[in-house]
Order: C-alpha cells, then structure tokens, then sequence
C-alpha cells in the first residue's frame, strides 16, 4: 500500500457556503441564462469552481465539460478548436488512414470531422449543439463551466471579435432560447467580461454572482484554526499577529497562505515573531508600489494614481466621475482604456455591474498608498 506524502500545510477552503449554495440553485433551474462569476484575482474564483465541480461530478445527474483556460495563449481560430477539441490517438500501430479522435470530454469526433472544422466546412457550434442534445436525450443536464475567461483577450483584442460572439451567440441559443445546458463562465477581468457583455448584446440573458475576498471573521477563525483549515502544526499565531496579517492582506487567502508557508523557515519553539511577520508583509507591499513606479501609462503619469488613491481616502471604490471631478484634465475615454490596462495588469479590479473600481486587494492599496507618498512627486489637485 503506497503511503501518503505528508505536507506541511495544505490549501483552506473556508466559509464558502453562501457561494456554493447560489450555485446549487442555478444548475438546479432549467437552463434559461449564461452564469457570469467574476471577482479580483486571487479571492477563490477557481478554488470555489473545483469544489462545486466535486460535487456535480458525483451527481449522475448532470454531464460536465470544464475548461481551464488558464496559462493558455489563444490568439486564433485553430488554437481556439484545439481548446474545445482535444486529440486523442487511438489508430492500430501500421494503420494507414487516421482513426484519431478529438475528445472534448464527452464530445468525440473523427480526425476528418476536426479537419473540416479547422479548414471551417463545418461549424464548431453546430457540432457541439448536436452532442449536447445528445447528452440530452440521455436523461443527463449538461454543464459547460469555463475558468479563466481573460484567455481569450487576445483573440478579441487582435480583430477576431466575430469568433468569441458566435461563441457567446451559441452560449445564448443553448441556455436561453433551448434550454439545453448550463454554463458558467467565471474571471477575473471583470472590465473584458463588460466588454463582451456589450458587444455580444448579452442583456436580459446573463446574470452576474461576485465571488470577492473573505470576511475578518472568516480570516480571524482559519488563522485560529491552523492545524484543523490547513494542517500547519509547526507554529501558532498570536492575535497580535494575526491582526497583522489582516492590515496587510485583508481576506485573500493565497496571500495570506503564502505568508503562512514563509513563516516555515522562522519557526522557533512552536511560535514566530511578529518582526519576521512585519519583515515579510512589508516587503510585499514595497514590492506593489515598485510595480506603480514602473508601470507606464499611456496618458497620465503618476496623476492616475495619485487622484485614485485620494479618492479611497473617503470611499471604498472608484468611479470614473470620482477621478474626473477630482482632475479636470482627465478625459473619459483615456481614462476608461487606462484603467482597464490596469484590471488586465492585476492592479486594479472592476465590477462589470456596478461600475466601480478598486485595488486588487488590500496590498495592492497599502502598495499604491506608499507609491503616492514616497515616489510620486510633483502632483497637485487640478
């Protein structure tokens, strides 16, 4: 009997019941609207996804597609079918003709299917929608869930917009106008799902569920709880230190698990100290607004930041109006392409339905607060 590996610490998956629930309820509705999560980077978008996908698997109930496409470049039509289409080779050895088959989990289709779908005799959709209703007729719900939407960025950045609204197009025949499956599109590029809600002519088809940070209490029960959340015996906080690690982290719980496998390496008689607590957080902010300093912005140099940071002085989100009022010489286009370069580059986060921005966690805010008191200079309100 193989013995399991031991590991220090394992990931927590805390207090997400209320998400989990919401999701429950939607696969549980015939399929009528597209599922659009989004959320900032790093608040447990994909951790939630791979916990509901546990349990829908189990569920002989529905039939489930999952794409991850994360870390993957997708800039054309071919790659965009070897995403959805996967190859498998199942041709006797010596076979002369290709028997090959393309796996989309349940979808499987010959070698000469693929190649007039890559030469585009035949449409993807099409395709998909006849082995949907195939899964259908089965007695089965299917579930398509795609993580990691901002992959496809660079095909509608580079002039293919067309392919992602046929894409989306066909997201809204099956959910809404057949009632054929589900699906769940989850990112955390709430700025690219906007600009696809809009020109894919998504309303009254879509609904939008925010999956953002833990609460205090949430952070102050797992950092009570190491031993039984994540398995760490080595070390236990103190709630002095965990109060710091609240100041600098709020609730992102992979920075938070980062901080907590670097205090590994200062373990001393089952405790840390609050200096080598201090010593890494504050590194990792000086990091964020090292990552401001160099940043460069198409129009506004250092005003962007300076303006943005003032105004979360008295609110806890921006708005494209906050920054105007505050700097007249802001114009609304320029300032909507540069903080959307700002979502895509993780520093920022934007609600697709309400409208307003904020940091991408709250290092990121302490990061930006010490870009605009020790390197920004020369800035005055306009």
């Amino acid at each position: 009997m193989k013995k399991e590996i031991e590991f220090k610490q394992y990931p927590a998956f805390i207090n997400r019941e209320h998400e989990l629930n919401f999701l429950r309820n939607f696969i549980q509705d015939i399929p009528n609207r597209l599922l659009f999560i989004f959320g900032p980077k790093s608040s447990g978008k994909t951790t939630l996804l791979y916990k509901f996908i546990e349990e829908i698997e189990k569920n002989p109930k529905y039939d489930l597609m999952f794409f991850n496409l994360r870390k993957m470049l997708i800039v054309n039509y071919s790659e965009f079918i070897r995403v959805f289409f996967s190859a498998t080779d199942d041709s006797p050895a010596g076979e002369s003709k290709r028997k090959y088959e393309y796996d989309l989990k349940v979808f499987k289709l010959s070698y000469e299917s693929i190649e007039k779908i890559e030469k585009k005799e035949y449409d993807p959709f099409i395709v998909m929608a006849k082995e949907l209703q195939k899964i259908k007729m089965k007695g089965k719900v299917p579930i398509i869930i795609i993580d990691e939407l901002q992959a496809l960025s660079d095909i509608y950045f580079n002039g293919q917009r067309e392919l992602l609204n046929e894409l989306f197009n066909f997201f809204v025949a099956m959910t809404k106008e057949s009632h054929l499956c589900h699906v769940i599109i989850s990112s955390s590029d709430g700025y690219f799902i906007e600009r696809i809600y809009s020109d894919s002519k998504l309303h009254k088809t879509s609904s939008f569920f925010e999956v953002d940070y833990l609460e205090k209490e949430d952070i102050f029960y797992w950092l009570n709880n190491l031993e039984k959340e994540s398995g760490i015996r080595d070390y236990i906080l103190t709630e002095k230190q965990i109060e710091i690690a609240w100041h600098y982290f709020g609730g992102s719980v992979w920075e938070i698990s980062e901080l907590l496998s670097n205090l590994f390496l200062f373990v001393k008689d089952g405790a840390v100290s609050d200096e080598d607590i201090i010593n890494f957080c504050s590194g990792k902010i000086r990091a964020f607004a090292i990552r401001f300093l160099y940043y460069k912005p198409l129009k506004y140099d250092s005003d962007l930041f300076i303006a943005f940071n003032e105004v979360l002085k008295k609110k806890e989100s921006v708005l494209t109006k906050d920054l105007m009022t505050l700097n007249s010489s802001f114009k609304k286009d320029d300032l909507i392409n540069e903080l959307g370069n700002l979502v895509q580059k993780n520093l920022f986060s934007y609600n697709p339905v309400t409208g307003v921005y904020k940091p991408q966690g709250h290092s990121i805010q302490l990061g930006l607060e010490l870009y605009c008191k020790e390197y920004a200079i020369n800035w005055k309100s306009k």
